[in-house]
């Protein structure tokens, strides 16, 4: 695929151990503007529905105008074939395809060998993240713990992230 865009991170692994995509990957992706992505997801949820509940939720993004919000859809794999085939077949939406199609297969096929103590390593990491919040609500002196903490947080998580979810560009 030639692309300029790192679509690292392009499967996720839920809580609950499904394979998603969110919309605003699939845009990317794609290279269309995420709002079309999400009507297209819209217009459709009653058939996305069908293979499963379409997770939707709001999440927080910064502008130049400060931060906005965004609906963004979690699909299942069944759901991020339909949506995509629902897609016009320009070059880049079949290359997209192809990419997303095979990479839902790897991370199907590397937590079926077992290979999920990274996957177990995300989560210690996450919990670790949310204990880490939890302490510093609780005073000042705990909020400069969790702040000298945070850098190394996210380089541990960046770590897993990557050798989950390998650049589809190599």
């Amino acid at each position: 695929m030639q692309s300029t865009l790192n679509l690292a991170g392009l499967v996720a692994v839920s809580t609950d151990g499904e394979l998603r995509a969110s919309s605003l990957v699939l845009a990317r992706g794609i290279g269309q503007p995420h709002a079309t992505v999400i009507k297209l997801a819209r217009k459709h949820v009653s058939d996305l529905e069908q293979l499963g509940r379409v997770g939707f939720e709001i999440q927080p993004f910064d502008t130049e105008g400060g931060i906005q919000r965004r609906e963004i859809a979690m699909l299942n794999e069944s759901q991020s074939t339909l949506l995509i085939a629902l897609m016009r077949n320009s070059k880049k939406v079949v290359e997209f395809k192809i990419a997303l199609v095979k990479e839902f297969y790897r991370m199907r096929d590397a937590l079926s060998r077992g290979e999920r103590n990274l996957w177990q390593q995300m989560q210690a990491l996450i919990a670790k993240e949310v204990a880490s919040e939890v302490r510093a609500s609780f005073g000042s002196h705990l909020m400069l713990d969790r702040k000298r903490e945070l850098p190394s947080l996210r380089d541990e998580r960046h770590l897993l992230e990557t050798a989950i979810q390998p650049s589809l560009l190599n």
